[in-house]
């Protein structure tokens, strides 16, 4: 039975990329009598499929609090694993915001590693890697080697963070310069674990400087934080460090 003079709780309704967690549209909010019926719509999205629901897509409004997700993968996606891999770059190598997306920013040089946290297969037997936020490559002319910043081996495979000194710097301004609604990762030490985001076009301060074999630049932005140059645009010159006059 409806009872016009009272409404439920209004239901949350999320249409998510399952591998993102992007919204896909704008969430909705129904809202209703309790004891009205409602059933929630499996929308279709351009270049999407759809992958699951989590939630009563369907029911009558009442006094308990629901919120349902409708999940979704990009159509060309095949197989998505979370993996800790590493990848040595042969050659000069383009990062894009996506699998098979757009390019960011200047490619990566030849001769680094870089670590992954996803793997995607796609259906054309294509394998992209994501090696950051919104930061994809796609493999070719890379291979797989052993974790080269463990302790352990360290020694043999020490090529791309022996000897890195922290120039200090006199907190040079410096502005994120990377994509709309988007953040850059920092990391606890160069090449180490994701501790924090940085937003596009926030405005940093740059405490120390160091060069990885003057391959990839990094910058110290606080205590045990760090970022690469990659997407950083300097507002003031970097020749005001520490102890010179």
């Amino acid at each position: 039975m409806i009872d016009k003079f009272k409404t439920g709780n209004p239901i949350w309704v999320y249409y998510n990329d399952i591998d993102s967690g992007a919204n896909l549209t704008v969430p909705q909010l129904l809202r209703g009598f309790i004891g009205q019926e409602y059933q929630i719509e499996q929308k279709q999205f351009p270049n999407y499929r759809y992958v699951k629901t989590e939630g009563e897509t369907k029911g009558t409004f009442d006094m308990r609090q629901r919120i349902v997700h409708l999940f979704y993968r990009k159509q060309n996606w095949g197989e998505v694993q979370s993996i800790e891999m590493y990848l040595h770059l042969d050659a000069p190598t383009q990062v894009f915001d996506t699998a098979g997306g757009m390019p960011v920013g200047a490619p990566l040089p030849a001769d680094i590693t870089v670590k992954s946290f996803h793997r995607v297969a796609t259906k054309n037997g294509q394998f992209w890697y994501e090696i950051g936020a919104d930061q994809w490559i796609k493999y070719d002319q890379m291979h797989v080697v052993d974790n080269p910043f463990n302790q352990d081996i360290r020694k043999e495979k020490s090529k791309l963070i022996n000897n890195l000194t922290v120039i200090p710097l006199k907190n040079v301004q410096a502005k994120v310069d990377y994509l709309h609604n988007k953040s850059i990762n920092v990391y606890d030490a160069p090449y180490g674990n994701k501790v924090a985001e940085i937003p596009n076009g926030e405005t940093i301060t740059l405490i120390g400087k160091l060069n990885d074999n003057d391959e990839i630049t990094w910058y110290q932005v606080g205590r045990k934080k760090y970022i690469t140059s990659n997407y950083i645009q300097i507002e003031y010159p970097e020749d005001d460090r520490v102890g010179d006059n």
